[in-house]
C-alpha cells in the first residue's frame, strides 16, 4: 500500500509523466476530494457574523447594500426561497458549487499559460489554500461568486492575448460578462479593466487592441454589473463610498503591514505564499508570453493596492488582497513546472504539513465552538479565554422564546448593533422585523422597509455566560432611552453540550 501511494504522490507532482487523459483525472479526483471538504464543513460550521448579516438584510432583495454589491448577499436567501427551506446548507450550497467552478476555470487557466499539468496544479495549490477553499467555496460570503466571476474573465483575457487578432468576438463578451458579475459581486473586481488597460498601454499586443471593438464591448457589457449598485447609491446619498473611504486612517503602520502579509501567508499557507511570490516575481523578470503578462497584471493590481492600504490604514483586512493572489497561483504552478519534479515533490510535502498543522488547529476551534471539548471536563462554566460566540450556533433561540410565551406576543426584534442584529435575525429566518438600537452601527438595517418597525418589542443582547448582569444592565439602561417603562426579564440561558455558555439578554419594551 505505501509504495502504491508513493506511486500517485510520484505521478501528481512529476510533470514529464503528465498527459492530458491522465490529468483530467486527477482535476476530477481534486474537484471531488475538495467538493467532499467543502460539504462537511459546510454542515458542520455554524453560520458565522458575516453571513448571518447578509441574510438577514437580504431578504427584501433592495438593489444593492450600505458595503457591498449585491450579488452575493441575494445568493443564499434565493437559495432558501427556491428551496422553501432555511438551513445552513441551503445557505451556502450557492457558494459550494461556486466554489468548484472557480476550481475548475482556475484548471483551465493554467492549462492555457503552460499545459495541462501546470492547469493541475493550478487547481491544486488553489484547493489547499485556506482561504480559497473557504471563504471562495463554503461560506455565504462576496469572495465566492467574485472568485468564479473573476476567474471567466481571467480565463478569456488569457485565452484572448494567446489568441491574437484571431480571438473571436465572443471571448470579450464572456469577458465582459464575467466583469459585470464580477462587479456585482464586490468591489476589487474594480481592478479587472483596469488590469486591461494596463496590458494594452504596456504590453506591444495589448495596444493594437486600442483600434479593436471588443475591449470596448466588454467595458460596456461589465457595467451593467454596476447599475444596481449606482441607482441604489443615488438613492441613499453615495453612502457606501463614504463607508469605504472612511475606512483608510492614513498614516504609516509598519505592524499592521507586517500582520497582514502574514495573514495573507496563512490563508494561502506558507509554501504557497512563498512559491507565489517566487513566481510571480519570475514571470515579471524574464521575457514572458503575452498571455502570461496578462494574468500578471490581473494579479498585481489587488496586491499592491491592498497592501499599501495596510501599510497607510490600521483599519484594513487580510483578505482584501486575495483576488490577486488567486491569479498569481497560475504563475506558481508555472514556476514549479520550470524547477523540476524534485522542486515539486518538496513543495507538495511541506503544502501536506501546513494543510495538516492549519486543518487541525482549524478543527480545534470548529470543536470548541461545537462542543467546548477543551473546556467542558475542567470548568463549571466557559472561562474567559473560551469565547466562540461568533461562531455559536442559535437554532434553539426561537424554541426558547416560544417556551417563555414571549415570541408570539413580540412585534419587534432588537440588537444593539448589525452583528447581534444579523445574528439573531438569521436564527428566526427573519420572521419578525429586527430594529438596531445603534444606527450608527445599524450599516443595511437602517436601510430596511421595517427599520422603524413598532409595537411590543423584545430587546435582546446575547453574550457569554458569565457575562450575563454586566449585560442586562447594559442592555436595559439602552431600552429605557426609548420607553422609560422597559422591562428586564430573565435572560435566556443557551447552551452548549449540555453546559450552559450564552446568556441572552431581554428587555420588553414598547416602541411607537
Amino acid at each position: 500500500m505505501e509504495s502504491v501511494i508513493k506511486a500517485r504522490v510520484r505521478d501528481v507532482c512529476d510533470p514529464l509523466t503528465s498527459s492530458p487523459g491522465y490529468d483530467w483525472n486527477l482535476l476530477l479526483r481534486i474537484l471531488i476530494l475538495s467538493g467532499v471538504f467543502k460539504l462537511l464543513l459546510a454542515v458542520t460550521v455554524p453560520i458565522a457574523l458575516d453571513e448571518s448579516y447578509a441574510i438577514a438584510v437580504a431578504r427584501q432583495y433592495p438593489l444593492s447594500f450600505f458595503e457591498h454589491p449585491p450579488l452575493s448577499f441575494w445568493m443564499p436567501v434565493a437559495a432558501a426561497d427556491l428551496m422553501g427551506i432555511n438551513a445552513t446548507l441551503i445557505y451556502r450550497l450557492p457558494f459550494l458549487l461556486a466554489g468548484l467552478a472557480t476550481t475548475w476555470v482556475m484548471f483551465l487557466i493554467g492549462r492555457e499559460i503552460g499545459g495541462s499539468r501546470v492547469g493541475v496544479w493550478t487547481a491544486l495549490l488553489f484547493c489547499a489554500a485556506p482561504f480559497f477553499l473557504v471563504s471562495v467555496g463554503v461560506f455565504a460570503v462576496p469572495d465566492g461568486p467574485l472568485g468564479l466571476a473573476s476567474a471567466v474573465v481571467a480565463f478569456n483575457l488569457v485565452r484572448i492575448t494567446k489568441a491574437g487578432a484571431r480571438a473571436p468576438l465572443r471571448f470579450w463578451v464572456y469577458a465582459g460578462i464575467g466583469t459585470a458579475f464580477a462587479l456585482s459581486s464586490k468591489y476589487q473586481a474594480a481592478w479587472l479593466p483596469l488590469a486591461v488597460l494596463t496590458f494594452m498601454i504596456l504590453h506591444p499586443k495589448g495596444r493594437g487592441w486600442f483600434a479593436q471593438p471588443g475591449p470596448y464591448l466588454a467595458g460596456v457589457i461589465g457595467l451593467i454589473g454596476l447599475v444596481p449598485v449606482v441607482v441604489w447609491n443615488m438613492q441613499n446619498d453615495w453612502i457606501t463610498l463614504s463607508f469605504h473611504t472612511e475606512r483608510v486612517s492614513g498614516g504609516i503602520h509598519p505592524g499592521n503591514f507586517i500582520g497582514m502579509l502574514l495573514v495573507q501567508s496563512i490563508f494561502l499557507l506558507p509554501v504557497i505564499f512563498v512559491v507565489s511570490v517566487t513566481g510571480f516575481w519570475a514571470a515579471l523578470r524574464k521575457r514572458i508570453p503575452p498571455q502570461v503578462f496578462m494574468l500578471a497584471m490581473v494579479a498585481i493590481g489587488p496586491i499592491l493596492m491592498f497592501n499599501y492600504v495596510n501599510l497607510t490604514s490600521a483599519q484594513s483586512h487580510a483578505h482584501w488582497s486575495m483576488p490577486g493572489w488567486q491569479f498569481a497561483l497560475p504563475l506558481a504552478a508555472l514556476w514549479l513546472k520550470s524547477r523540476g519534479p524534485v522542486m515539486l515533490r518538496r513543495v507538495w510535502r511541506w503544502m501536506i504539513v501546513f494543510f495538516s498543522i492549519i486543518w487541525a488547529l482549524l478543527a480545534v476551534v470548529v470543536f470548541q465552538s461545537d462542543t467546548g471539548l477543551l473546556t467542558r471536563p475542567f470548568y463549571d462554566r466557559a472561562p474567559d479565554w473560551d469565547n466562540t460566540l461568533s461562531l455559536f450556533d442559535f437554532a434553539d433561540l426561537k424554541p426558547a422564546l416560544m417556551d417563555r410565551g414571549l415570541w408570539d406576543s413580540t412585534d419587534v426584534l432588537m440588537a444593539n448593533s448589525w452583528a447581534f442584529g444579523g445574528i439573531l435575525a438569521t436564527a428566526v429566518a427573519s420572521e419578525k422585523p429586527m430594529r438596531i438600537f445603534d444606527t450608527a452601527a445599524a450599516h443595511h438595517f437602517i436601510y430596511l422597509k421595517d427599520a422603524t418597525a413598532t409595537g411590543s418589542t423584545l430587546f435582546m443582547e446575547p453574550s457569554i455566560f458569565r457575562d450575563t448582569e454586566r449585560s442586562n444592565a447594559q442592555t436595559l439602561a439602552s431600552a429605557r432611552t426609548l420607553d422609560a417603562n422597559a422591562e428586564l426579564l430573565e435572560p435566556l440561558i443557551l447552551t452548549r453540550a449540555g453546559q450552559p455558555y450564552v446568556s441572552v439578554s431581554i428587555v420588553r419594551l414598547t416602541l411607537k
